[in-house]
């Protein structure tokens, strides 16, 4: 799936989108779009993603780091006393919210392409849903990129996409379970992908990424701000 140029491309700033969307959708009129209950369906996709990259990523971010301590105190650890189960309380669904069928984004997506086509359809409307393309005005001090999970052939994998603002190329740098960064490649072309394997065999992991530009043979500036990712086997 290709995100829109009108997408954030920060998890933090998506979970806004989607709450933004959601309690603005339903009150846009003078236009035609989707049958009522077919709206109805996108908020509860928007609600529902807003969800699960606000609170619910805030505490499986929290397990994940907690995990390697936990895994190396049972390995190597002292003391005589068994350890207690790590185990995560997620945060309750806010009242309306209901896990949805997977997709929701391309749900949205598709539906924001009809919005767009309607008749009615105005810049005005467009701004309050927050579905005009993003501008980019500045100077890039730092190279953008855009990332999307996919199956690969072991696990999901990461696909890239660069730009890289008439530099050589970008340097890129990667964490996961905790852990410190790593170097994941010096990148000249547009496109990347991550096909690294889980840490642990089918067990879901949160991936940070952060790039910065490379010329001359070194990296150079500032870093991009972090993406993180969800990838599962």
């Amino acid at each position: 799936m290709t995100l829109q140029d009108y997408y954030p491309t920060t998890v933090s700033k998506q979970a806004s989108w989607l709450e933004s969307l959601a309690r603005e959708l339903p009150q846009v009129t003078g236009m035609s779009t989707l049958k009522p209950e077919e709206l109805a369906d996108i908020v509860a996709d928007a609600r529902w993603l807003a969800y699960l990259l606000g609170p619910w990523r805030t505490s499986v971010t929290y397990l994940t780091k907690a995990m390697a301590p936990y895994l190396k105190n049972a390995q190597m650890g002292q003391g005589s006393d068994p350890m207690s189960l790590l185990t995560l309380n997620l945060p309750p669904l806010p009242a309306g919210v209901v896990p949805r069928p997977p997709g929701g984004l391309k749900r949205i997506f598709r539906y924001v392409q009809i919005i767009k086509r309607s008749e009615g359809y105005t810049d005005v409307i467009g701004r309050r849903l927050n579905i005009l393309t993003i501008t980019d005005a500045s100077e890039h001090d730092v190279p953008t990129f855009k990332a999307r999970v996919k199956h690969g052939a072991e696990n999901q994998i990461v696909a890239f996409r660069f730009s890289k603002h008439g530099h050589a190329g970008i340097y890129a740098e990667s964490r996961r379970g905790g852990g410190d960064w790593e170097k994941l490649g010096i990148h000249l072309g547009s496109v990347f992908e991550d096909k690294r394997p889980l840490l642990v065999p089918g067990q879901p992991e949160l991936r940070e990424y952060r790039i910065r530009f490379f010329d001359d043979s070194s990296a150079t500036g500032e870093w991009s701000a972090v993406v993180t990712l969800l990838v599962g086997p």
